[in-house]
């Protein structure tokens, strides 16, 4: 799988040393663990809880590298290594966002070198196949080779997260609330993110499947379908309604029928159809279930991942701080993408 976050931004000479120096004043102090990032609710508005879970007491020379500083409370690194502050909170908001990763296992993700690009869609029906023996190196003539094109240009595929941190929070020395906010930050930029993916996939659906008898069926007639198309369908996608549908079904859990020979289904798959295809259940997935080919169908052109903006001072420069994103999404073969009615 692609990388999750680029988390380069945390591993630089000063930031170890900054490390090193917290862990030396702590001496054999320690710090209450918190995850903030665990249930995932919108920073502001009705509804909105505290999404924390308590780890532990943890010894700081616990702190190995940077990208473990989302374990410490904020309050500990303004007290302790006043320094560590950015890459603190950087590091809050890339943990928040692994919490809504699944997404790049969905679809095609390309790095995007420039701002526009062009990426090759190739099926099996693009080659020439030559019999007998080539009196000379074979050449491209005649295949018909597509590409998407991807434009991260100007501000085109640029999100934004206003991350939400208030200035009497900051005036008050309120650091836990400031790095819930941080965290479930990340999280809201990846579930942003996700949320876009699953309506370009729907976008983009080459055909529906008539329901027959029961959802299994149904999406099985659908994996077929995709199969007689020249394709070879590798993910289901549906919704949490239909991830209770699978799992009461007696043929999606068996284990002759899921495949997991006793082994947990990873994060975000609910099981696999033949063992081999997963089926992943999110929230952000439409009404009706999504059967494709993820090299195939939708590409994700990724210019810039999470990186936060307006931040200059490390403490002050928290409020109006936002965070930010830079992606394209493009169709490529529409064939490649089944939907699937439930009723």
């Amino acid at each position: 799988m692609p990388k999750i976050v680029d988390k380069g931004l945390l591993f630089n000479p000063e930031t170890v040393k900054d490390l090193e120096t917290m862990r030396e004043k702590a001496g054999d102090k320690h710090f209450d663990a918190w995850d903030f990032g665990v249930a995932v609710k919108g920073i502001a508005g009705a509804g909105r809880r505290v999404g924390s879970a308590y780890l532990g007491r943890m010894g700081f020379d616990k702190i190995t590298s940077p990208d473990l500083l989302w374990m410490v409370p904020m309050r500990e690194i303004v007290n302790v290594a006043a320094g560590l502050i950015q890459q603190k909170v950087l590091a809050d908001v890339l943990h928040g966002a692994e919490h809504n990763k699944a997404w790049k296992d969905w679809v095609k993700v390309v790095d995007m070198d420039e701002p526009k690009d062009s990426v090759p869609t190739i099926s099996e029906d693009d080659f020439l196949i030559l019999e007998g023996t080539a009196g000379a190196k074979g050449r491209y003539a005649g295949g018909k080779f597509g590409s998407v094109a991807l434009d991260c240009s100007e501000d085109r595929g640029l999100h934004k997260v206003v991350m939400g941190i208030k200035k009497t929070w900051i005036k008050d020395n309120k650091w836990n609330s400031i790095q819930e906010a941080t965290t479930v930050a990340g999280a809201a930029a990846y579930k942003h993110v996700a949320t876009d993916i699953a309506a370009k996939l729907l976008a983009s659906i080459g055909g529906t499947e008539a329901f027959d008898t029961d959802l299994y069926k149904t999406i099985v007639k659908a994996i077929a379908t995709n199969r007689k198309a020249g394709f070879n369908p590798d993910a289901v996608l549906v919704n949490p309604d239909q991830e209770a549908t699978l799992m009461a079904m007696d043929k999606f859990i068996s284990i002759e029928y899921l495949g997991r020979v006793g082994r947990l289904a990873e994060e975000g798959v609910i099981g696999n159809f033949y063992g081999t295809i997963p089926v992943y259940s999110t929230s952000v997935c439409g009404a009706n279930p999504l059967v494709y080919t993820r090299a195939k169908g939708v590409v994700a052109g990724l210019r810039q991942d999470i990186q936060i903006e307006d931040y200059d001072d490390p403490i002050q420069s928290l409020e109006g701080a936002v965070l930010t994103m830079r992606f394209d999404l493009a169709a490529a073969f529409t064939a490649a993408i089944r939907k699937v009615n439930t009723a």
